[in-house]
């Protein structure tokens, strides 16, 4: 009689197998503790590691927990609060939803659970091993929920034993963490390991976020923002440095939730066609929000992988768009990029940037008020972008502006200040970014020469907190030095003489802004940070409807000035726009 070779797996086997699918590696556990925190409405994660992930990884949120019932239910596998019929699989909005996160977890680690909800007095502890209670006791806590993972695979000594060393595991464990701080910039994160802190991260921008991981890597970064119908795309791109050898940082994500996507990331590189030898420098941290029923989630265990609907629409948008910028932005000659239609164009012969006519034909179905917006919009994404601007382009400009008699100014949302310069052009200016460069080459220049100050009958008392005090005490010869002249007494500061620069009453906006500067005494940067926080709050704002006077003279201080192009911070200052163009839309 022959023996049967084919047997059902015992149960114990069969969970473990699929633990290892869900739980590839330590990264794998922080992953999926993380993205239960964030569908549980946390607004802090403080994540602490030991041993590179191997021997504790814990997690302490601040989100819903859960009640006893269902702290019990959570690590059961299948068991899941996410989805309840067949059609909530594919509308699927939360991070998790399959119900096998800590349930995977459970089966290859000891395992521990702290939760309380607001409905409960009371929060529970359970102590888990092997995917079964050991142990469960009632603890006082606020409401959240702290997981704690020991001693990953220590039941399966042949998973435990393929770990890599503790540097790789390490690196997989912060490029995890990268990931959901990149996504979920609204939560305050802290993260520790082998008890110090390694990171610290505040509610931030996502270009701040990016510059804040990658500081030294991702200088210049140029925007994208891609609106149609069920599809909204943003995020940066890496400018085309031809001499960069690094190997670039490259992050996609779909509604929140960090993915590969091999087609997505070739028509991504395929943009710098033409332009870059290396693509593997490029960096980019691209966002793609669209309807949940247009993406499909189910076609890997860990859902790094996602299927869009419409693929091939999303990866066309984002390949024109990153040539869009990259023609305007860096005077790329059209014939090295593969291309279709361009938004945007340039001139390098004029070295102006101008306006195809497929934005004049879309302008011109639109009422003047939302030919407003689209300016506005469209100056927007100019300014977060980096420009490079001749030289002998600003020197021809400054030249004209100083000898011309007669500039013909006008002001669009008491924003910008725009006026025209040989016959086709039209120069638009940012008023607060050129009143900036105006007010820090005055005081970076004359710093050292006796200014003329605005003596007050009484002096202006601004109050301060001991460390505040002390930090301005230790600038106060510098300020003393720019036209502030003050003494202190007790806790506050008596200002008697001003800068003649500088108005009355924006001086608690300054001294506000200046004291958020923690200063050192003898500091060699002080002098620097002390005028570009000065000028930053001395800056005529936004909103500020200039009178036509004015107007021209901030034109006529801005471009005498050694820096006209950019920023002290290295943002654009002006732009060049055909002059067609504007009278085209406005002037009907």
């Amino acid at each position: 009689m022959m023996n049967n070779s084919i047997q059902l797996l015992p149960k114990k086997v069969i969970n473990q197998i699929a633990a290892g699918e869900v739980i590839q590696r330590p990264s794998s556990v922080l992953k999926e503790l993380m993205e239960n925190s964030i569908d549980a409405k946390a607004k802090m994660i403080d994540v602490f590691i030991r041993d590179s992930g191997k021997t504790l990884i814990q997690l302490i949120d601040n989100g819903d927990g859960m009640s006893f019932n269902d702290a019990r239910m959570s690590f059961q596998r299948y068991a899941t609060s996410k989805i309840k019929t067949n059609e909530d699989i594919f509308r699927i909005k939360t991070k998790g939803f399959r119900g096998e996160a800590l349930a995977a977890i459970a089966f290859i680690s000891e395992l521990e659970i702290q939760t309380k909800n607001k409905e409960n007095v009371m929060g529970f502890h359970f102590f888990i091993e092997e995917g079964k209670i050991k142990k469960q006791i009632p603890i006082n806590m606020l409401q959240g929920t702290r997981i704690s993972v020991k001693n990953i695979f220590y039941k399966i000594p042949a998973r435990r034993q393929f770990l890599k060393s503790s540097r790789i595991e390490f690196k997989h464990i912060v490029n995890e963490f990268y990931k959901i701080v990149l996504a979920h910039r609204d939560i305050v994160y802290r993260f520790y390991h082998n008890d110090k802190i390694i990171f610290s991260f505040k509610k931030t921008s996502l270009k701040d976020r990016i510059q804040e991981i990658f500081s030294k890597k991702n200088k210049i970064l140029i925007p994208i923002i891609i609106k149609k119908s069920r599809i909204f795309i943003e995020g940066f791109v890496s400018n085309p440095d031809a001499y960069v050898q690094r190997k670039g940082d490259q992050f996609l994500f779909v509604n929140l939730r960090s993915i590969t996507n091999n087609f997505l990331h070739r028509k991504i590189l395929s943009a710098y066609d033409g332009i870059l030898k290396k693509l593997k420098t490029v960096s980019y941290f691209i966002f793609i929000h669209i309807d949940p029923s247009l993406v499909n989630w189910n076609i890997h265990p860990t859902k790094k992988e996602a299927k869009l609907e419409e693929e091939d629409l999303v990866g066309n948008m984002i390949q024109q768009e990153i040539k869009n910028v990259l023609c305007c932005q860096y005077q790329v000659k059209k014939e090295d990029l593969n291309h279709s239609d361009f938004l945007f164009s340039c001139d390098s012969s004029k070295e102006s940037f101008f306006l195809m006519n497929h934005y004049n034909s879309f302008f011109e179905e639109l009422s003047y008020k939302k030919k407003v917006i689209q300016l506005e919009n469209l100056i927007q994404k100019m300014k977060k972008s980096n420009f490079f601007i001749d030289i002998h382009f600003t020197k021809k400009l400054s030249s004209y502006v100083s000898n011309e008699k007669d500039i013909k100014t006008f002001q669009i949302n008491e924003k910008y200040i725009i006026f025209p310069w040989e016959k086709e052009n039209i120069i638009l200016v940012d008023q607060h970014r050129a009143h900036q460069n105006i007010l820090f080459e005055f005081f970076f220049q004359k710093r050292k020469k006796k200014l003329i100050s605005q003596q007050f009958l009484f002096p202006i008392e601004v109050r301060l907190l001991k460390h505040e005090l002390n930090s301005l005490n230790n600038i106060k010869d510098d300020l003393i030095e720019m036209g502030f002249h003050l003494y202190f007494w007790k806790k506050s500061a008596y200002l008697y003489s001003i800068p003649e620069k500088i108005h009355q009453n924006i001086l608690v906006e300054i001294f506000h802004n200046i004291l958020t500067y923690n200063f050192s005494k003898g500091e060699k940067n002080n002098k620097k940070i002390l005028i570009k926080s000065i000028a930053e709050s001395a800056a005529i704002k936004y909103g500020t409807k200039l009178h036509s006077d004015k107007m021209k003279c901030l034109i006529r201080d801005f471009f005498s000035c050694e820096n006209t192009s950019y920023t002290y911070t290295g943002d654009p200052v002006f732009f060049v726009l055909n002059n067609n163009f504007l009278k085209k839309q406005f002037c009907k």
